[in-house]
């Protein structure tokens, strides 16, 4: 499976495979802060896990650094209220 990068300019996660990107994008409304506002997995990519794996890429980061997140997206605010590790960095 293909490595998830993250382009900090454009403030996204990406995967890409056969010419098709599933992704997960955010915002700095502050410093130290990570607003996830979507999280896409194109029907041709989805069932995998992927949107999964890019919040676990951007959570992982986001842990790292000590910053906080919040969301409006619906995949990540459920995925991060599940896991007790992350729910600690909410905002």
């Amino acid at each position: 499976m293909s490595e998830i990068t993250h382009d900090q300019n454009m403030m996204r996660y990406s995967y890409f495979e056969n010419g098709i990107e599933a992704y997960l994008t955010y915002e700095r409304p502050s410093a130290g802060q990570v607003h996830i506002t979507h999280t896409i997995v194109p029907g041709p990519l989805g069932g995998r896990g992927l949107g999964k794996r890019l919040v676990e890429a951007a959570m992982a980061d986001v842990i790292a650094s000590g910053e906080t997140v919040s969301s409006s997206c619906w995949f990540a605010t459920a995925l991060i209220e599940k896991t007790p590790e992350w729910s600690a960095a909410q905002a």
